[in-house]
């Protein structure tokens, strides 16, 4: 009688198996949680995008309708804005509308640091393009809370 030879394959078993998938899983988990949690740290861009809708909104609706009594008048004073361009701080838009923005200024802090934005050098600054229209310029913000110390 032949002796029958009983061979095992030769693979990767059931737990070798489970046990990638686990630690995958767990990699994966500490990848997302890492990625919210320095998202969650920096509201800069927050801030910038909050500070350009009311910027948007204080030239669009006030500034503009109060520069110039004519259309002439208007782009002569305008022009001269288009490389310095027409800074409005925090604290002008803190006062624009019988206080309109004045909730949304409070919240102006830096998220990180939790240092307040200075409402004297936090400002955008609206440079008006020809033709001069009402929605016709570049705009730009500055905050100071605390952003530029980070990156040093």
């Amino acid at each position: 009688m032949e002796k029958l030879k009983v061979e095992k394959k030769k693979g990767v078993s059931k737990n070798t198996i489970i046990a990638i998938v686990a630690v995958v899983l767990v990699i994966i988990v500490i990848a997302v949680a890492g990625m919210l949690l320095l998202q969650k740290g920096d509201n800069k861009k927050e801030l910038e995008k909050k500070l350009t809708e009311m910027g948007r909104d204080f030239y669009e609706n006030f500034y503009y309708d109060q520069i110039g009594g004519s259309a002439d008048e208007r782009t002569t004073l305008l022009s001269r804005f288009t490389t310095v361009g027409i800074k409005i701080d925090l604290d002008n838009l803190g006062r624009y509308n019988n206080g309109e923005y004045k909730d949304k200024i409070s919240e102006f802090t830096n998220k990180k640091t939790k240092e307040k934005c200075s409402k004297t050098n936090t400002k955008v600054i609206v440079y008006p393009k020809s033709p001069y229209g009402k929605t016709d310029y570049k705009i730009e913000t500055e905050l100071d809370c605390g952003f530029e110390k980070e990156k040093k």
